[in-house]
């Protein structure tokens, strides 16, 4: 049985005036930037995509001349998924597959993966995930030795599914699913047995899982459509060697409808919260918020009643918001030319120099 922890108070504490994100690349064509600012990736021109690494700046990627790049990394900083998107402002088809990439991080060296959507690394970036939209088929892939693993997803009515993994072992994937009548379920699968286990089932229709994980943990989160009448809540699951996902404790429950997107780091939770609703208006104001993983105290990072979105890079958390970058977590200012100062006497040398 899971052990169950509701949330006794909310402690909301509204956030001072959030950090601009300051680089030397505009935030348009900005696609990835590491939290120091040396490594960076942009899209120079349409399907032209751009690394630019201290002083240098090549272009490695180029595609069809309407092609955008959607850069996706791991805490692991190995390697880079890039998901090719061709004809975005022409071509609106919900269940249209995009070539998957690596690229080793920190470099210009590719390897094609695939066709699909949403890719995902695992794993000391070994292993990567991506959905086919149009056969509902989830596929598991080392990066490595080309081996591959298919899951057969339910079929549903919904295109806008895209089901979200984690590994937690190379035999271990587990992911979100949804049958037909629209209830959602987070199912473990043994890569080695073919056998599956559900962890949680949802007792409502109406509602999505997201995943997230960090350092000793996976967090679930149940989150209503938009424009149906559910509550929200974020559960937690401790890893193990035993990689048992099967015991989760629910770290926030609440009768809002939240947006969610959560983002996981080491201490804490970030998500897209409902501050407040006028449900015959059909209006909400929302916001990003903390949940610290040892009080489960909620603290608001954002006042402006309209965020809808959260963007992870390299650990870094932001939102955008009329044209430019925000943070709320990591490093904000990487416009700057200062070399470091030659140390003194008193000083250790680098190792390096």
């Amino acid at each position: 049985m899971p052990l169950i922890s509701f949330i006794l108070f909310i402690s909301v504490a509204w956030s001072q005036e959030l950090p601009k994100f300051l680089t030397k690349h505009s935030p348009d064509t900005l696609r990835y930037i590491s939290m120091d600012g040396r490594t960076a990736y942009v899209q120079k021109k349409p399907g032209v995509l751009g690394f630019v690494n201290s002083f240098k700046s090549v272009d490695f990627l180029t595609e069809t001349s309407a092609s955008d790049f959607i850069l996706t990394g791991s805490p692991d900083k190995i390697k880079l998924a890039i998901e090719v998107v061709s004809n975005p402002h022409t071509e609106y088809n919900l269940l249209k597959n995009n070539k998957i990439i690596v690229v080793n991080w920190g470099n210009t060296q590719t390897k094609d993966v695939g066709f699909g959507r949403s890719p995902k690394l695992h794993l000391k970036d070994e292993w990567i995930t991506y959905y086919d939209a149009y056969d509902k088929m989830l596929h598991i892939q080392n990066i490595s030795t080309q081996k591959k693993f298919e899951i057969k997803l339910a079929a549903k009515a919904n295109p806008f599914f895209i089901p979200e993994v984690v590994m937690v072992a190379q035999d271990n994937v587990t992911y979100t699913d949804i049958n037909e009548n629209g209830f959602v379920a987070l199912i473990t699968f043994n890569l080695s047995t073919k056998v599956s286990t559900v962890i949680y089932r949802s007792p409502q229709s109406g509602t999505k899982l997201e995943l997230c994980r960090n350092d000793g943990y996976v967090a679930v989160g149940e989150f209503p459509y938009e424009g149906i009448s559910r509550g929200s809540k974020i559960m937690h699951i401790k890893l193990s060697s035993e990689t048992n996902l099967a015991g989760y404790t629910t770290i926030y429950n609440t009768v809002d409808q939240d947006l969610g997107n959560m983002v996981c780091h080491p201490t804490a939770i970030f998500f897209i919260k409902t501050m407040s609703q006028e449900k015959k208006l059909n209006t909400k104001t929302t916001d990003a918020v903390r949940l610290d993983l040892k009080t489960h105290k909620i603290e608001a990072k954002t006042s402006e009643g309209n965020i809808t979105q959260l963007i992870e890079m390299d650990g870094r958390v932001m939102i955008a918001f009329r044209g430019d970058f925000y943070v709320i977590e990591g490093i904000s200012n990487l416009s700057s030319d200062t070399l470091k100062a030659v140390p003194t006497s008193k000083e250790e040398l680098p190792l390096d120099i």
